[in-house]
């Protein structure tokens, strides 16, 4: 039950940095909100890994360490290229495939794999949580596949799917060589240091950026940081695939606030069927 409390966790923290990302992309560039992200991840992080200690690695951790910093450095930056160019109706449907790309993942890098209950449970999330998403488009169920061919940010969220398949696998190597947060805290902090080069040499007036919306860069970096502390901590309890099943339902949480606190009732009754559907896999899921 702590696992699955944990993944709603990082659920809601995916769905509020979302959120806030979209909206700040307009005013700041993906490099810089990247940058922000992490930096705010590093600050929080820091002294709570001083105080609990630096823990002894061993070369696995290493290994898992430079792989899944550099799989997540591209990751963040297509991610925000993508949803700063598109709309998230059209692309962030993709990102739910990542719990099917882990069904062939996880069994090859951390020998997990869910019951067969568990794999329905998987594919009922994917199933609901692309059906909010279809709510928005003008194009049509296939929307997001179609764009493929066209959009060059469907093609980029559809790597990010992919490659988030790999590194949520890794995480729970590092998470059992050290800590939750000292992974997390190793991970974020050596993605920081890729980016510092990147951030100045692709962004206009870095500073300036950070200067003129610290504090909503900041909402950004503190919603990332409870999303992947949920994460990690949720990682200890259930199966990796479980995880991220749960927190690529976040569209969800993002629709219900609209339908309860902006009145949005457009399209109620197919946002209702995907919500019993992905409430259908999560009760799936438990009881596996």
């Amino acid at each position: 039950m702590l696992g699955l409390l944990l993944a709603f966790g990082t659920a809601i923290s995916e769905a509020l940095k979302d959120i806030f990302s979209k909206e700040n992309l307009r005013f700041a560039d993906e490099y810089t909100v990247a940058f922000s992200m992490h930096l705010v991840i590093s600050v929080v992080l820091a002294p709570i890994v001083l105080v609990m200690g630096v823990e002894e690695v061993s070369t696995r951790f290493l290994y898992a360490l430079f792989a899944s910093s550099f799989i997540q450095l591209a990751v963040i930056l297509l991610y925000m290229k993508a949803i700063k160019r598109a709309e998230l109706s059209v692309t962030v449907p993709l990102v739910t495939l990542t719990p099917l790309f882990m069904l062939l993942s996880s069994p090859i890098l951390i020998g997990q794999f869910p019951s067969f209950m568990g794999i329905g449970g998987i594919l009922l999330i994917v199933i609901g949580t692309y059906l909010l998403n279809m709510e928005g488009s003008r194009s049509g169920f296939l929307a997001p596949f179609k764009n493929l061919i066209y959009s060059q940010s469907s093609r980029y969220m559809l790597i990010v799917a992919f490659l988030w398949s790999i590194t949520a696998n890794i995480d729970k190597v590092g998470v059992e060589e050290t800590s939750p947060i000292f992974w997390a805290f190793s991970k974020d902090l050596l993605i920081l240091m890729y980016l510092v080069p990147i951030v100045f040499l692709k962004s206009k007036a870095p500073l300036a950026q950070m200067k003129g919306r610290w504090l909503q860069l900041l909402g950004i970096g503190m919603f990332r940081t409870t999303s992947v502390l949920t994460q990690m901590f949720a990682i200890q309890f259930i199966l990796v695939a479980y995880v991220i099943s749960i927190k690529r339902s976040s569209a969800l949480l993002i629709i219900l606030y609209a339908i309860i606190f902006l009145h949005e009732r457009e399209n109620l009754k197919l946002r209702l069927l995907a919500i019993g559907i992905i409430s259908a896999g999560l009760v799936l899921i438990d009881i596996s």
